[in-house]
C-alpha cells in the first residue's frame, strides 16, 4: 500500500477554507504548498494548472456550477473530481447509525449525484473522459473544453 510519506508533491499546490484540512495536510506532506484560499481570490486568474482536483467539494455548494466553471477555467489538461455516490453513501450512513436525523445525508451535502447525473452536471462545461465509482464516491476524469 503507498504511503502518504512517499509520494512527492513537489509541483503542487493545494487550497482550502478548512484550517483543520491544511494542517492535516501540512503534516502529511510537509514540502507541499497548501494554503487558505478562496478558488475565486482574483491571485488565481492567471494561473493555470496541468490537472485540477476538487475532491469531495462540490456537493458542499450552493452554486457548484460557478464552481465548477472556475475549476474548469484553471486546468489545462485534466479536471478529477469527486462526489458522493448517492443514494449509497446516505445508505451507509444509515448503516452506521449516523445522520439518522436527516436519513443519513450528511448536514453539509446540499447536492447528491451518482454516476450518471455528475457525468451530465460536468458535461456542459467539459468533456467526460471516464467516470468510475468506487464505493461510496463517484470518481470523474474530464478535459476542459477549448
Amino acid at each position: 500500500m503507498l504511503d502518504a510519506r512517499d509520494v512527492s508533491l513537489s509541483n503542487y499546490e493545494g487550497l482550502d477554507l478548512r484550517t483543520d484540512a491544511l494542517t492535516e495536510a501540512r503534516r502529511r506532506w510537509p514540502n507541499t504548498s497548501f494554503q487558505e484560499a478562496n478558488l475565486f481570490d482574483p491571485k488565481f486568474d492567471s494561473k493555470r494548472y496541468h490537472t485540477v482536483m476538487a475532491l469531495e467539494v462540490l456537493e458542499h455548494l450552493f452554486e457548484p456550477e460557478k464552481a465548477l466553471e472556475r475549476l474548469v477555467s484553471l486546468a489545462d489538461e485534466y479536471l478529477l473530481l469527486t462526489v458522493p455516490n448517492e443514494p449509497w453513501f446516505q445508505m451507509m450512513n444509515l448503516v452506521r447509525g449516523r445522520d439518522l436525523i436527516r436519513l443519513g445525508n450528511h448536514p453539509e451535502h446540499i447536492n447528491h449525484w451518482n454516476k450518471s447525473t455528475f457525468a451530465e452536471f460536468v458535461e456542459p462545461y467539459a468533456e467526460v473522459v471516464r467516470v468510475t465509482t468506487r464505493f461510496p464516491f463517484v470518481i470523474l476524469i474530464a478535459k476542459p473544453r477549448k
